[in-house]
């Protein structure tokens, strides 16, 4: 054989090991909110995630922050009262000027921090089953305009927690699926 020959059967065989090491683990992948059923009892993901009730939380961002909530957790169901499920959350925001112009001494951008400590209580046993932190930072750009820069923190503020809702509904998610 030539070496031509050799090298197209050497590439020829590497694809089909590559061809045959995918269709090997083709069936392997399931997405995370499919309908796969949750801890084998027939409930799907999103049926158990629905069984979550956020209790309410104080402020203007608590309050943005739960409907992102119920809305990523029911997808627009509403909030389920009496559910076997109940959600308690702490927020804390802050802000701080992350540059300041040098010669006005005035802030060019600053940061919204929103910190999130939740706990996921199972209601039928009176028991907190799980507890996490989530955090979100967004920078705004600061200017003189007052109703502009009050408007860009307050967009910096939702933004943040839509972030914090998606993180907590992924790790609520991860916790029906695998108990942990």
């Amino acid at each position: 054989m030539s070496s031509r020959n050799e090298i197209k059967l050497t590439r020829l065989t590497r694809r089909a090991f590559a061809l045959a090491a995918l269709l090997a683990v083709a069936g392997c992948f399931e997405p995370m909110y499919g309908d796969r059923t949750v801890g084998g009892t027939g409930t799907s993901l999103r049926n158990a995630m629905k069984d979550v009730e956020v209790a309410p939380i104080e402020g203007r961002v608590g309050q943005q922050l739960r409907n992102d909530i119920i809305f990523e957790l029911a997808g627009g169901a509403g909030n389920p009262v009496g559910a076997p499920y109940r959600l308690h959350l702490s927020v804390a925001t802050s802000n701080f000027t992350a540059i300041l112009d040098p010669t006005s001494g005035l802030s060019q951008a600053e940061t919204i921090a929103l910190d999130v400590t939740y706990r996921l209580k199972d209601v039928a046993n009176d028991k907190f089953i799980m507890t996490d932190k989530a955090i979100a930072r967004v920078t705004v750009d600061s200017t003189n305009q007052r109703y502009a820069r009050i408007r860009a923190i307050r967009d910096a503020e939702n933004k943040a927690a839509q972030i914090v809702a998606e993180n907590i509904r992924s790790r609520i998610a991860s916790y029906f699926l695998l108990k942990t």
